[in-house]
């Protein structure tokens, strides 16, 4: 059963998160990679409203705690970003999403998608400002929810071997240079990808990102 939840409008900003810093010196325990994009602890002028970024699990639910919010359950981010359509696109059928299959090996395709840019980052390698793709926002009013940061959520899985979180909707960042890279640019609504749990440090990057829901009862 799903309660019924608010999700925010756009993934949480460097501007967002720094309020937590101030508000509560708020410093994790494993501080390895913690808002490495920053410089000397601030923000790098004209990125406050970029989605943060270089954040672990532990910080972004500390934030989401702290702002009375929490992170999504899978089930529930991708709900809320294909809607009960279950549109494989936060823009439904109006753009046509198409595959580019690149032959690794004989054993190894890898599949590329062709997305119109006006629609979302496809994979420039440059961050942005949330909100910049108009055109990209879902019918309830979700944006930057493909092609901008992957996105965690609250789901935590143990396989017997490892420990992984699932993250949602691609990146800005689309390597060209090798396939043992996660994929990246945009993905689809129902694509997961699993971000191994090995440390805080580890888990920090700059293509992982979030957002909060809070419940609305």
């Amino acid at each position: 059963v799903m309660h019924s939840f608010y999700m925010d409008k756009f993934p949480v900003t460097n501007a967002q998160f720094q309020v937590i810093l101030k508000a509560t010196n708020f410093k994790p325990v494993d501080t390895a990679n913690f808002l490495k994009h920053w410089i000397n602890g601030q923000i790098q002028p004209g990125e406050e409203n970029y989605p943060v970024t270089w954040i672990s699990y532990e910080d972004a639910k500390a934030y989401a705690s702290w702002a009375g919010k929490r992170l999504p359950t899978e089930k529930e981010w991708q709900y809320a970003a294909q809607t009960e359509k279950m549109n494989d696109w936060p823009w439904g059928d109006k753009v046509k999403v198409t595959r580019e299959e690149e032959v690794i090996t004989n054993t190894l395709t890898v599949s590329k998608l062709q997305v119109d840019p006006e629609y979302c980052n496809t994979g420039d390698g440059k961050l942005y400002p949330v909100g910049k793709y108009k055109k990209g926002v879902n019918p309830y009013g979700l944006y930057d929810l493909v092609g901008c940061v992957w996105q965690l959520t609250n789901d935590e899985y143990d396989n017997g071997t490892n420990y992984f979180l699932v993250v949602k909707g691609g990146s800005y960042f689309l390597p060209a240079s090798s396939w043992w890279y996660v994929e990246g640019g945009p993905r689809e609504l129902t694509y997961t990808q699993k971000l191994l749990r090995i440390s805080q440090g580890f888990e920090r990057c700059g293509t992982v990102g979030f957002r909060c829901v809070v419940d609305a009862e």
